[in-house]
């Protein structure tokens, strides 16, 4: 019954921004300079809001509360230009990222398959607030024609382009992969960390090196959840009410972002970093699971 009163309250929610969404994303197609804008900007008060109250039906349902942990956290602007990386274990991680970091940074953006642009409601919400969509080649089709991996590359780059000169925060999982037990145990000789899978650091090059003149900061999440193999469906339920999240703001100059744009895929420097960063997630995590 939890369950169902929860989806209800959700999907309540997410109909509520119907009335509003559709006009101004009609207005933002049909106008252009500062009409526009002003379209833009309503739109992410219209995403804020959505988020918020998001969070607010798990409040008031389950009473659920995410322990921020971070000394820069408070630094955070509103108008910033962010990079986030976080890990990655259940879907209720990007819940749980909009909800922490809501109006203390710009909307959060993350790259989403260009074939979600179709589902009702959520796609077009992600249209409207300038999600950037991305169709990606897979591992046959890249096999039958390699040439495909530079034009999803190039696909990637110019998605990018549309952030340069605006505020924004755009979210990297990095491992590509939820961390389910099935997965664990497939890259088990593989993985080196107790907690995480091995990260990829190819996407986020390319990404830092296309906004390298824009970014103020790099911001790196670690969630730690109260249960092992967390899901969605146990944070509707209830079963997940407290967890915590360490924030760690990182000054891009101390980030490798590699200069030229035809090395950024391969960029060895940015790859000693990512698993540098994830050894020190792995390690966090295991003592915050040595205390319990």
């Amino acid at each position: 019954m939890g369950l169902i009163i929860a989806y209800f309250f959700f999907l309540l929610n997410l109909i509520s921004i119907i009335p509003t969404m559709y006009p101004l994303y009609i207005w933002k197609l049909v106008t252009t300079g500062s009409a526009r804008r002003l379209g833009d900007r309503l739109l992410l008060r219209v995403g804020e809001f959505w988020i918020e109250n998001n969070y607010r039906i798990s409040r008031m349902l389950y009473g659920v509360q995410f322990e921020v942990i971070g000394d820069s956290y408070k630094d955070l602007k509103a108008d910033g230009h962010y990079m986030i990386i976080c890990n990655h274990q259940s879907w209720s991680d990007i819940y749980i990222i909009q909800s922490v970091l809501n109006r203390k940074i710009p909307l959060i953006r993350f790259f989403i398959k260009d074939s979600l642009k179709y589902v009702p409601i959520l796609g077009h919400a992600w249209l409207a607030l300038d999600f950037p969509f991305v169709k990606r080649s897979s591992r046959e089709q890249l096999k039958k024609n390699p040439e495909l991996a530079t034009q999803d590359l190039e696909n990637v780059k110019r998605v990018c382009e549309k952030f340069a000169g605006m505020p924004f925060s755009i979210l990297n999982f990095l491992e590509g992969h939820r961390r389910t037990p099935e997965r664990v145990q497939k890259l088990l000789k593989k993985n080196p960390y107790q907690h995480l899978l091995r990260p990829h650091s190819g996407g986020i090059s390319v990404v830092s090196t296309a906004l390298k003149n824009s970014i103020d900061a790099f911001i790196d999440l670690t969630i730690v959840y109260p249960t092992e193999n967390p899901s969605f469906l146990d944070l509707m339920r209830g079963k997940i009410r407290k967890l915590k999240v360490f924030v760690e703001v990182i000054s891009v100059s101390q980030v490798p972002i590699e200069e030229n744009e035809q090395f950024a895929p391969m960029s060895k420097k940015m790859k000693r970093w990512v698993d540098e960063r994830w050894a020190l997630k792995d390690s966090l995590i295991e003592k915050e699971k040595q205390i319990k």
